[in-house]
């Protein structure tokens, strides 16, 4: 949407066992009741996370889950039309919404929360498309740039694990590099966090990357640990190429994207080296 609304948000995952995995879901850029959805592996996504799905999985959205009407779409119908038809506009989403939401029942409160895309349809009293699915769903709007912080609780330890998600920006990502650099200009803003993921392009990707952080000894011993971050693009649903059918990346001769969405597991690991620390450890499943 017009409005670039930024939050920080928190959340508290109880784990039974220290060595419980976190699954964590990215996906977005479903347009889902498009002609060029691709909804056979839409299903197919729902389906292998409804058979994976446990007590620790959880998912994270990253916009455009449908695909009404842009922004600029919006402001030229509803500089032309009456309110009562703007407001019938307003009755369509919600009845796609309530679909969608039925296809994602599973995630339920799993849900770490919904990212505004750029195709979200804003209503009369101001609130987006994304806020209405988001509130199906039992879980958080977390508008276009958010900051999400996870309190990991075990028996024994506890670790915090930084989330810097947000839909993207028009620009760049015609190839692999390009869109990656996109996810890592993140990291000027927000340096420390673990896991940053944009969605807008449609790529599927994840890469591993390090810095150098200092951390302190129980000795008060000054100490410079390497610290794993993750470089993500949470991919998409919708075909790039229908015969016959028109479509920005026809227009703008953009490459196919990976489609569908990207897995990564968390887990606790405790490091005796240089002190007894409790860190956390990555890895994704493109």
């Amino acid at each position: 949407m017009s409005e670039r609304v930024y939050k920080v948000i928190s959340r508290t995952i109880q784990l039974e066992n220290y060595t419980d995995t976190i699954k964590l879901w990215l996906f977005g850029d479903i347009h889902r009741f498009t002609k060029s959805c691709d909804v056979e592996r839409w299903h197919k996504f729902l389906n292998t996370s409804k058979k994976e799905h446990d007590k620790n999985t959880y998912y994270l959205g990253l916009g455009d889950y449908d695909d009404f009407a842009s922004t600029s779409e919006q402001k030229a119908i509803k500089s032309e039309l009456h309110a009562q038809t703007i407001g019938d506009f307003g009755d369509i989403v919600r009845k796609r919404n309530r679909a969608l939401a039925m296809e994602m029942a599973h995630m339920k409160g799993q849900v770490l929360g919904l990212i505004d895309g750029n195709h979200g349809w804003k209503f009369e009293d101001g609130t987006t498309g994304t806020e209405d699915l988001a509130d199906r769903l039992g879980t958080e709007y977390l508008g276009w740039l958010c900051h999400y912080t996870i309190k990991i609780e075990t028996p024994r330890k506890t670790a915090l694990f930084h989330i810097v998600a947000c839909h993207g920006k028009s620009g760049g990502g015609k190839t692999a590099g390009l869109t990656i650099n996109q996810v890592d200009d993140l990291r000027n803003i927000f340096p420390v966090a673990d896991l940053y993921c944009l969605g807008h392009d449609h790529q599927r990707a994840a890469r591993p990357v390090s810095i150098l952080v200092p951390s302190t000894r129980s000795d008060g011993t000054v100490i410079i640990k390497q610290k794993r971050q993750f470089l993500c693009r949470s991919g998409s649903f919708k075909k790039a190429y229908v015969p016959d059918s028109a479509s920005y990346e026809v227009g703008n001769l953009l490459r196919p994207a990976d489609l569908g969405a990207l897995h990564v597991e968390i887990e606790l690991h405790r490091d005796r080296n240089d002190g007894d620390m409790t860190l956390v450890e990555m890895r994704a499943i493109v």
